[in-house]
């Protein structure tokens, strides 16, 4: 990528706009850069067998992993091509009156770096929103409620209390046959939601089963109708004629999301009547270094007045409205339960029992039941309530020790399951007015990250792609064997793992099977918010029990980072108790491997997030790895070998720019972007006792609140699924960028 900085307006695409291996295959080399697929490669991008049925344990191919990285690179291209299109949606690039330098180093520091950066995540940002808007559209339209192939109503909560088997309801789906057809492909943008969705995979299943879709589930993402229209030398994206008429006819939307109106008919929530708002307004460059939040729909300030009844509606009496249609659905006959109360602390439906004794995750639904719901309703009759006045219903709820017996029908005492039922159900509505189980544009935001990690890598283009494959995917076996024997620990993905376990998740119901039998009956989430320090902790003992476990290196990486945590586990008696494993570690830095923390296979860090209470955890980190990383340079500098390099700044390359770092921490949340982009930020969250999004008090606490990890208990990747005594998650944290996937 050059440094220099193309400031003349790009043109944009029409699609656009519109069981184990013992064999070690070679471990991971530089590769030079190439801007042209050569033919060899195009011919070899050209015959991936993606319809065969693959035996290796996991199920997934080399060639899957291909498609996979494919796609990606389409997304890449049309997040580049959005963010960098002068004044779409009205979004313009400022004028400044000095003249910008052509200088990298300068330019990465200059206020006209930074807007044009600013402005292209919002530009973003405002595509991601019509996109979730046009992925709805899609899913109401074209995904049928059916489970083995017959119609299928909503789930009930007499059904979760009463019916037997529904704990293998999971393998009930039959695969969608219209969606896996060529010609029912749908664009690239409604692709891209679909592929956040299913990399929340606790929130995808909980969907489907309360909404009765789960032949949905069992679809996954059709590789052999959408590999063919990615263009295996340009990587657009290419559908038929057919395609292009069938999902116009089936929605009534244009093919291209930048065809669509300006505006979106929201109906209001309390008369009903529909209104006209824009997706932005008023979102601009200000003086300074920021940007107005605007008002529109996309907007963080959204606001607009109903003209027939004068109700202010924001998103935040959006989210209200969200939970109590929920809370009426499910006290009248329709007896819907709440999102987030459907599937246990493992992931999975609850066994029917012959006591008939209902499982904790129905706790919510029962306090409901007990006349908790009709002090919601007078609340939600408010114009003006908020999230946090519902948090405060449920706390009143399980205070009430006469409300909690009626509910239990047996003791009052509260179980620690029960508690953390709460904290579950209310990360489904705390920063989420969608009829999802989690806010699926902060899931695309998240994902961005690990999609623009994958490019700059770009194993695309490397002669060794084939084997490179091969190799992550036996990584990810060993990986996920790893979480299995240590469900009570957060196991972080290196990047090259990750791209297998995503692959893995696109193929939902294989992926279930696969995690309900090696992990006794659990579905590991693959959870997208993780406090970065707790991130970076949980990858330290990763690599440690993965070098313990297997006598090779975790991160086959040698930047200061990987470097600063292989050193953090090593001791000196690992060379009278485990050579195997120092020769190992010694072997890695006679290899010709990445170097340079940015472009590196190392920490998938998409699902991190920053805590606005843990600004001091990350002085410690920072401090921490530094004296790590010193003793890395003091052991390399006594063998004669050169110091793994850590410079004093770094270029960040985002949206095509180079922006400056004082100092890069591969754990980290991304660089751009930012609450005032979005509705809600999809990287920061606020844990801080009585915050917005916090626990209610007497449930839980910390992260589970936003959706995610929260310490202990059995792993960070079950999101709010918790197994442990006081412990959430289900048993292994993803690290990537962008925060990651799932909230669970």
């Amino acid at each position: 990528m050059s440094l220099a900085v193309n400031d003349e307006k790009r043109e944009l695409r029409s699609d656009s706009l519109v069981a184990e291996d013992e064999v070690h295959p070679p471990s991971y080399s530089v590769e030079p850069p190439s801007q042209e697929a050569p033919e060899d490669l195009s011919a070899r991008l050209a015959s991936l067998d993606l319809s065969s049925v693959v035996k290796n344990g996991v199920n997934i191919s080399a060639d899957q992993c291909t498609a996979h990285l494919k796609l990606l690179e389409a997304f890449n291209q049309l997040r580049e091509d959005i963010g960098q299109t002068q004044g779409l949606f009205g979004i313009k690039d400022p004028k400044f009156d000095s003249p910008e330098t052509t200088d990298p180093y300068h330019h990465a520091q200059s206020p006209q770096a930074l807007a044009k950066l600013r402005i292209a995540e919002k530009r973003w940002s405002v595509y991601v929103a019509r996109a979730v808007d046009r992925f709805e559209r899609w899913y109401n339209a074209c995904v049928p409620a059916t489970m083995g192939g017959a119609p299928c109503d909503r789930l009930t909560g007499n059904q979760l209390l009463t019916k037997k088997g529904l704990d293998k309801v999971a393998y009930h789906g039959l695969p969608i046959k219209q969606l896996t057809l060529p010609d029912q492909v749908p664009p690239l943008d409604v692709l891209m939601v679909w592929h956040s969705y299913m990399l929340n995979p606790r929130c995808f299943f909980e969907d489907c089963f309360r909404y009765g879709k789960l032949d949905f589930f069992a679809t996954g993402m059709p590789w052999p109708a959408i590999d063919p229209c990615i263009d295996n030398v340009t990587f657009e994206f290419k559908p038929s004629a057919q395609a292009v008429q069938n999902f116009e006819t089936a929605t009534g939307l244009c093919w291209s999301n930048l065809n669509d109106g300006m505006e979106k008919a929201l109906s209001c929530p309390r008369c009903h009547s529909t209104i006209s708002v824009p997706w932005t307004q008023g979102s601009m460059w200000t003086t300074g270094d920021k940007m107005a939040p605007g008002n529109g729909y996309a907007d963080g300030d959204f606001l607009v007045n109903c003209r027939a009844c004068d109700t202010k509606i924001t998103h935040e009496y959006l989210r209200v409205t969200k939970f109590k249609d929920d809370v009426e659905a499910f006290t009248r006959p329709s007896d819907t339960p709440l999102s987030g109360t459907v599937l246990t602390k493992d992931g999975q439906p609850a066994k029917h029992t012959i006591l008939g004794i209902p499982p904790e995750s129905f706790f919510p639904n029962a306090l409901l039941n007990a006349g908790l719901a009709d002090r919601f309703m007078l609340l939600l009759d408010d114009p003006n309530a908020s999230m946090s006045d519902v948090r405060s219903i449920w706390e009143q709820g399980i205070a009430d020790k006469n409300l909690v017996h009626k509910a239990k029908g047996v003791r009052r005492r509260l179980l620690p399951k029960e508690r953390l039922s709460i904290r579950r159900m209310m990360s489904r509505y705390w920063f989420n007015a969608s009829p999802f189980a989690l806010d699926l544009a902060s899931a695309v935001i998240r994902q961005g990250s690990f999609v623009e990690k994958m490019h700059n890598i770009d194993w695309l283009h490397s002669p060794a792609l084939m084997s490179t494959m091969e190799r992550l995917i036996q990584k990810y076996q060993r990986f996920f064997t790893l979480m299995a024997e240590n469900l009570h620990k957060v196991a972080v993905p290196t990047l090259d793992i990750d791209l297998a376990w995503h692959t893995h998740q696109l193929n939902p119901l294989e992926y279930y099977a696969y995690s309900d039998k090696m992990c006794y009956g659990r579905y590991i989430d693959h959870d997208d918010k993780i406090e970065e320090t707790a991130l970076s902790d949980a990858f330290t003992w990763t690599s440690k029990a993965y070098a313990d476990k297997y006598g090779e290196p975790y991160s086959e990486c040698t930047c200061w980072y990987c470097e600063a945590i292989r050193e953090s586990h090593t001791s000196k008696l690992d060379r009278f108790f485990k050579p195997n494993k120092v020769q190992a570690m010694e072997k890695l830095h006679s290899a010709e491997l990445p170097s340079d923390p940015l472009n590196s296979p190392h920490i998938s860090a998409h699902n991190a997030v920053r805590d606005l209470e843990s600004e001091a955890n990350s002085r410690v980190k920072a401090a921490e790895l530094d004296k790590a990383y010193h003793k890395a340079c003091a052991k390399a500098k006594k063998k004669g070998k050169p110091e793994p390099r850590r410079d004093d700044y770094f270029y960040y390359y985002a949206w095509g720019y180079p922006m400056y770092m004082p100092m890069y921490y591969p754990y980290g949340v991304p660089v751009v972007g930012g609450g005032g982009f979005y509705p809600a930020d999809p990287c920061m969250v606020n844990t801080g006792a009585g915050s917005y999004g916090a626990c209610a008090a007497g449930s839980c606490g910390g992260m589970a609140a936003a959706g995610g990890a929260c310490g202990g208990g059995s792993g960070g990747c079950g999101s709010c699924g918790g197994c442990g005594s006081g412990g959430c998650g289900s048993g292994g944290g993803c690290g990537g960028g962008g925060g990651g996937c799932g909230g669970a």
